[in-house]
């Protein structure tokens, strides 16, 4: 179980370490949107830059630990342990079910919750939304998809392209903040 996931950190490759830089860059301007939100006290904004900037962390040491490989390696064994492996399929589906239903609903209650904020962060949304397809069409792991998604130049696929797109967007979206907020000020 843990060999398998150990064996995935070892093959980590350039788009992989690209794909880390983008992350921690991302992240790097996240803060500083923070910061400007601080700044001008926009409190919703400074929740908003903060939690994102978080997640690009854990996103960013994600793409190298590969921990969704691990999740799948204990689910397995569990249930090879606990004898429902024969219906993983079933399991597999309502997973994927619970967490597309869970995106939307807190899809929606941000929509909601930034209603009145910048247009950047409603902006960076979009771009955290297109990183939340990639890892929910990677989690379901059907057979087309994942083909899908490695199609391209080998190093740097599909899917690859599209959770980079999504860090740019929200990249991007934390530079024109926090640049429309220095303005301000």
């Amino acid at each position: 179980m843990i060999s398998d996931w150990q064996a995935s950190i070892a093959k980590a490759d350039a788009a992989d370490w690209i794909t880390v830089a983008a992350y921690l860059i991302a992240a790097v301007l996240l803060v500083q949107a923070s910061k400007q939100a601080l700044l001008s006290r926009e409190p919703k904004d400074t929740i908003f830059w903060r939690i994102t900037a978080g997640l690009f962390i854990f996103l960013a040491v994600n793409e190298l630990l590969d921990l969704q490989t691990l999740l799948t390696a204990i689910g397995r064994q569990h249930a090879i342990q606990h004898g429902w492996y024969g219906e993983r399929g079933q399991v597999q589906y309502m997973f994927i079910v619970g967490l597309s239903v869970t995106a939307a609903i807190a899809g929606i209650v941000m929509l909601w919750l930034t209603r009145r904020t910048h247009i950047a962060v409603r902006l960076a949304l979009s771009g955290l939304a297109l990183i939340g397809l990639f890892i929910l069409l990677r989690a379901a792991s059907f057979h087309h998809v994942d083909e899908f998604l490695g199609r391209g130049n080998p190093a740097f696929n599909w899917g690859s392209i599209q959770e980079m797109l999504g860090i740019w967007i929200v990249a991007g979206s934390a530079a024109i903040y926090a640049s429309a907020y220095t303005k301000k000020n």
